[in-house]
């Protein structure tokens, strides 16, 4: 099964899209999959803080004091 891929358009500063540049050549990346991959770990990084958040709302320990 193919998956249908978009783009979009952002804006960086000079000075911030050659350090991105930069780092993605370091990490054998185009600047496109760096700035992907960085927005996939964002995401991640976010499911992740809520799914704790709900955990410990949820826990038997947290509900006793309320």
């Amino acid at each position: 099964m193919a998956t249908t891929t978009k783009s979009t358009t952002i804006r960086f500063d000079e000075d911030v899209l050659s350090l991105i540049h930069k780092q993605a050549n370091l990490d054998g990346q185009t600047s496109t999959e760096f700035m992907r991959n960085a927005v996939l770990e964002k995401l991640a990084d976010i499911f992740d803080y809520q799914d704790a958040v709900k955990n410990i709302r949820e826990s038997p320990s947290q509900s006793k004091g309320r």
